[in-house]
């Protein structure tokens, strides 16, 4: 890691973690896959689009208080999210709208203007430029811009050299930011005693922290929050936790294992707080690592009862449920669904790599759910979820529709904070809810699929091959 983070930016994460962004199988075969030194790579014959590394960065960027942040290339470049970011409170954002000309001669005096603007306009502690395709593809030069402007203005000028097409995972984003942030900020900032006690709270752009915060609160663990909105200050005080626990290891992992290789800031290597359990065993490693007097555990214990109290009268009975989210919240919902008497029959993961293997070899074991790796192709999960025919579908609002389309009933978690004991219940509720009120779902099916019986015949993925090296 530390030699890395003397690179312009991260490794992908195909190359690092094994990741894959197409699969069609079973657990234990995936398991199997990402297990091996170097897992087979698939590609789409045909592929709708999705978010990619630019877009993961920009959601991410617009979560951190005090910066700014200059999109260096083309009005096009990252637009898709933009508004959907500003209107969920991120900060400012400029564009340097670089034209034909500027894309040949380069744009360094577009940047440099821009530059000038953020901090006049905006005053920030931190400036972040994030490269766009055509800079990655005509390589201008933002490094001596940056220098220029922070021995002009004594903040961080930080460069993002996303590129939009070196990975198919849209969290390499993340890893891009968390790399620039360790090699520019926190690599200069001295080496810290750890002397004080609390642990490191990361997450990441869309993760609702009020649950799991006040669950803290009320055991006595002391915490530096560095999930959903925070500060350049909030991240400066990381490397002097005793631990950092993450809510969602998949996106906080690269932050996570430079703080420990670096800092020596252990890693909680527990997943996520989701469900009765996953909470219990999340808020023990906590205070373990804060070695916590026997009252913390006893708070623990408490709510631990009286959520399982609860949730013993919002049995699912024997139903088969299919979980449609990025692999931690899968996985740890997956264990909820399981605690409450469902059955996982299938997940629809966004990607997975080697530190998922452990994860699905245990699935294996229980009753091998299927397993579909398709971030932001619809069509494949029509097709899987008209093969499978599950009794309950649990996703995202945006791709729940389909389920609900196709006759099954439909759980949206992203209205809910999923974390934490409260997490649990109010889970429990919208999944109760979803079963006992069907109208929706029998009312979108009476219409009739918008894909024809030929294309439900086809295999999910007829279309997906293995990479030819």
């Amino acid at each position: 890691m530390n030699h890395e983070i003397r690179q312009r930016f991260a490794r992908v994460r195909e190359k690092r973690l094994g990741t894959l962004t197409a699969f069609y199988g079973d657990s234990g075969t995936l398991a199997d896959e990402l297990e091996r030194e170097e897992p087979a790579q698939r590609i789409r014959t045909y592929s709708e689009t999705t978010d990619d590394e630019v877009i993961g960065a920009i959601r991410l960027l617009g979560r951190i208080r005090g910066a700014v942040t200059i999109i260096h290339g083309p009005p096009g470049c990252g637009a898709a999210k933009l508004e959907d970011e500003l209107r969920s409170g991120g900060g400012p954002w400029l564009l340097t709208h670089i034209e034909e000309n500027d894309s040949i001669l380069g744009a360094d005096d577009k940047l440099r203007d821009a530059i000038g603007r953020a901090q006049r306009l905006w005053k920030p502690d931190i400036i972040f430029i994030l490269a766009t395709p055509v800079i990655a593809i005509n390589n201008d030069d933002i490094q001596s811009a940056t220098v220029e402007a922070e021995e002009l203005y004594g903040i961080p000028v930080v460069p993002i050299f996303a590129a939009g097409f070196r990975s198919k995972s849209p969290l390499y984003g993340y890893d891009l930011i968390y790399h620039a942030l360790a090699k520019h900020v926190l690599n200069e900032e001295p080496a810290s005693d750890n002397s004080e006690r609390f642990i490191n709270l990361i997450g990441t752009a869309e993760t609702r922290t009020g649950n799991i915060i006040r669950e803290l609160t009320a055991a006595g663990i002391s915490y530096n929050n560095v999930s959903g909105f925070y500060t350049l200050s909030d991240l400066r005080r990381s490397p002097g936790a005793a631990a950092s626990a993450a809510l969602d290891r998949d996106d906080a992992g690269y932050l996570l294992a430079w703080l420990e290789e670096s800092r020596g800031v252990a890693r909680l290597d527990v997943p996520p707080p989701i469900g009765l359990t996953g909470t219990h065993r999340w808020l023990l490693a906590a205070a373990d690592a804060l070695d916590t007097g026997a009252e913390t555990r006893n708070v623990i214990e408490a709510a631990r009862t009286e959520t399982a109290e609860t949730l013993a009268l919002q049995r699912l009975g024997d139903i088969s449920v299919f979980i449609d989210l990025p692999p931690e919240q899968a996985f740890g919902i997956g264990e909820l669904v399981t605690e409450l008497g469902g059955k996982v029959t299938a997940f629809a993961l966004t990607h997975a790599d080697l530190t998922h293997a452990p994860r699905l070899r245990e699935w294996s074991r229980r009753h091998n759910p299927h397993v579909l790796i398709e971030p932001g192709q619809p069509f494949e999960k029509i097709n899987a979820l008209n093969k499978w025919r599950p009794d309950l579908y649990i996703g995202r609002s945006e791709t729940a529709v389909w389920a609900a389309a196709a006759g099954i009933p439909a759980a949206s978690v992203d209205a809910v904070d999923i974390y934490g004991f409260q997490g649990a219940l109010a889970l429990a509720g919208l999944f109760g809810k979803a079963l006992r009120n069907q109208a929706l779902s029998r009312y979108l099916s009476a219409g009739g699929s918008s894909y024809r019986e030929g294309w439900l015949a086809k295999s999910v993925n007829w279309h997906i091959k293995q990479e030819v090296r």
